[in-house]
């Protein structure tokens, strides 16, 4: 789901409630920190308010995994605080942390922000696997992996392995195992080494 989605949800509450009679209560309606948008809504007695608020904790802790759940919060509220509705008394404030919640949509934000500084929402579940599968593809990715060779190739570095110190009489039976180590720095630089083994020791191709 992308932000102009989640836009459509707002106005479409807000379009519910006019559609019932309610006007828009304009006094109420100053900025506060955290808020994305909002818009009050009154009937003459009571005062709504349909907000778009942000949510989230850098980490989370979930089944020994930490996790980044963060996003947006749909929420239609009543105002609780002694404001006078149709009023142009501006120090009543109507905070909303204190609404009567009467409905609430949490969209969860899945992976990072794209290029064109756009972001994709949806359910909780998708947030935790969406991060489950970039963690993995990052493990994936920079682990170090190893390849071994076939005995044929033990010929090919005897004589590298004969001209390591103390090594001259190594036998080609004494050769135990071949191995191609290699991984991927976060810059996405690769580093391989090749790896001989011989008489219990090892010896890393140059």
């Amino acid at each position: 789901m992308k932000f102009e989605q989640i836009n459509r949800k707002f106005t479409e509450a807000v379009a519910d409630l006019i559609a019932k009679g309610y006007v828009i209560n304009t006094a109420t309606m100053s900025g506060s920190q955290g808020e994305v948008g909002k818009v009050d809504l009154t009937d003459g007695k009571e005062i709504i308010r349909v907000v778009l608020d942000n949510f989230g904790k850098p980490v989370v802790r979930l089944n020994d995994k930490f996790y980044r759940l963060e996003g947006l919060e749909l929420i239609v509220g009543r105002v609780t605080d002694q404001v006078i509705p149709n009023s142009q008394d501006t120090w009543q404030t109507a905070w909303t942390s204190n609404l009567d919640v009467l409905s609430s949509e949490v969209f969860y934000e899945i992976g990072r922000q794209h290029r064109d500084g756009s972001k994709w929402y949806g359910a909780r579940e998708e947030a935790i696997a969406q991060q489950d599968k970039e963690a993995e593809r990052y493990r994936t990715r920079y682990t170090e992996k190893q390849q071994e060779f076939s005995e044929a190739a033990k010929e090919t570095v005897l004589p590298f392995i004969r001209r390591q110190p103390k090594c001259k009489s190594v036998r080609l039976s004494e050769i135990e195992k071949i191995t191609k180590h290699y991984s991927k720095s976060r810059t996405g630089r690769v580093s391989v080494q090749y790896v001989v083994n011989a008489r219990g020791n090892s010896y890393t191709l140059k």
